[in-house]
């Protein structure tokens, strides 16, 4: 009962935000604005929404070429609130932002940080989660902190085109940086040994230490301050103004909790 309450209240609210950018019946003659995204994806009964895959627990694809994971599920919900299909297309860090700007996505929900930087070149939502960042070493390194790891002997894996690259050149500039596709990519770098140290956000670096903590520990610190939310072409408010308060519904319905915590295996941290 508590769920299907939630789940109309966001249409409700979603449907409150589609009326605003004028996708309800006016008076004649009443002049009307209305999303351009939005007019499309009705028109094709379809979302498309740009993820990553090889991101687990926020994203992956199963053998079936099926997307999984939090931001999969947040992105279906988004899809039912707004009565059409989901269509997921699987791009790498950098595209996420490419998808936007090329028209071929309409949203990237795909662990995408909020920056200065992006926020040039893209939209966001409020967050919908906060993250951090961690050095992830194995239990047996001789490493006991990054000041050990700012070594130009020590490699350090990460994906190319996320916060990571920063994270990197800010905290550990002199180390060899070895960039992968995706963070699964990194963790089996470092699991077989290429990399000697994996940076990752804190809470997927919990989810990895709780299935494989017996082989891997963190060095001591937290790295930076990360908005996680939801990317959308520029030059949209409405459209921008509809998916905040998708958004906003669901944290405030305990929805986003409630999803973490299916797919991380603890409490979601307070935004």
């Amino acid at each position: 009962m508590t769920h299907r309450r939630t789940v109309i209240t966001g249409c409700m609210a979603l449907a409150a935000a589609a009326a605003g950018a004028g996708l309800a019946p006016s008076p004649a003659g009443a002049q009307t604005q209305q999303s351009r995204i939005l007019a499309d994806i009705q028109k094709r009964g379809t979302i498309r929404m740009a993820t990553v895959a090889g991101n687990p627990p926020y994203s992956s694809v199963k053998p079936d070429g099926t997307p999984e994971g939090y931001d999969i599920e947040i992105g279906q919900q988004l899809a039912a609130a707004l009565k059409v299909k989901p269509e997921w297309i699987v791009v790498d860090s950098p595209g996420r932002i490419t998808a936007l700007q090329t028209g071929k996505a309409d949203v990237s929900i795909a662990n995408f940080t909020a920056t200065l930087e992006r926020s040039t070149a893209i939209a966001f939502t409020r967050p919908y989660l906060i993250v951090g960042s961690n050095y992830m070493v194995k239990k047996d390194s001789p490493l006991q902190n990054v000041e050990q790891a700012n070594k130009a002997n020590i490699k350090i894996g990460l994906p190319r085109g996320g916060t990571a690259e920063d994270i990197a050149a800010r905290v550990t500039p002199n180390a060899t940086v070895v960039k992968v596709n995706t963070v699964t990519d990194a963790f089996l770098a470092l699991k077989s040994g290429q990399v000697d140290a994996q940076i990752l956000d804190s809470l997927q670096d919990a989810a990895f230490l709780s299935q494989e903590g017996a082989g891997f520990r963190n060095l001591p610190g937290n790295w930076s301050y990360e908005e996680i939310s939801i990317g959308l072409p520029a030059g949209d408010g409405d459209w921008l103004r509809i998916v905040d308060t998708f958004v906003r519904q669901l944290i405030g319905s305990g929805e986003d909790a409630r999803l973490f915590r299916k797919y991380f295996g603890y409490d979601m941290p307070p935004l």
